[in-house]
């Protein structure tokens, strides 16, 4: 059961996705391939990132969705279980609280999160969003395309997102 949280958006008619859900994350992908132009100008993206909700599965446990990017689009997006892991060049693993402050401050910010919600922000000390990976060049991928995934993910301002009910 998802809650409907009113942002700006509500008024405006916009669709609402649940986050989180592969068609939250797909949504993102469709949005990054209509602003290409955008994406050029901040550089190509080569990676295969990893976003989990540590408590966002159905039962409390983790969720995840793998994302693809190839050069200016994110090419695939897919849910992730355990035996996908290894695909990621890295993870970002967070509550559902802290990704939703950060999607919330985005839709307040008009596509733009306030300096306190930013993935830089939140990941640079290892909390409240972990960077994961097992080889260090890959978690380096993470730094290296980070203005461009804080793009991606501030597409989200575009549409209305609904969160999960507490359970």
């Amino acid at each position: 059961m998802h809650s409907t949280t009113r942002t700006p958006h509500t008024e405006r008619g916009l669709d609402t996705i649940p986050f989180p859900s592969v068609a939250w994350f797909q949504r993102l992908a469709d949005l990054m391939k209509q602003d290409r132009a955008r994406h050029e100008k901040l550089g190509y993206v080569d990676c295969i990132v990893q976003f989990t909700v540590v408590d966002g599965g159905p039962t409390g446990g983790p969720w995840a969705v793998q994302v693809l990017f190839d050069e200016f689009e994110a090419t695939d997006v897919r849910e992730a279980d355990r035996e996908d892991a290894e695909r990621a060049d890295f993870a970002l693993e967070a509550t559902l609280a802290t990704w939703r402050e950060m999607i919330m401050s985005i839709a307040r910010g008009g596509g733009r999160p306030d300096l306190e919600h930013t993935l830089n922000y939140l990941s640079h000390p290892g909390t409240p969003i972990y960077v994961r990976s097992d080889d260090p060049l890959r978690r380096d991928m993470y730094f290296r395309f980070n203005q461009s995934l804080q793009e991606f993910v501030n597409a989200s301002g575009s549409f209305h997102t609904s969160f999960p009910t507490a359970r």
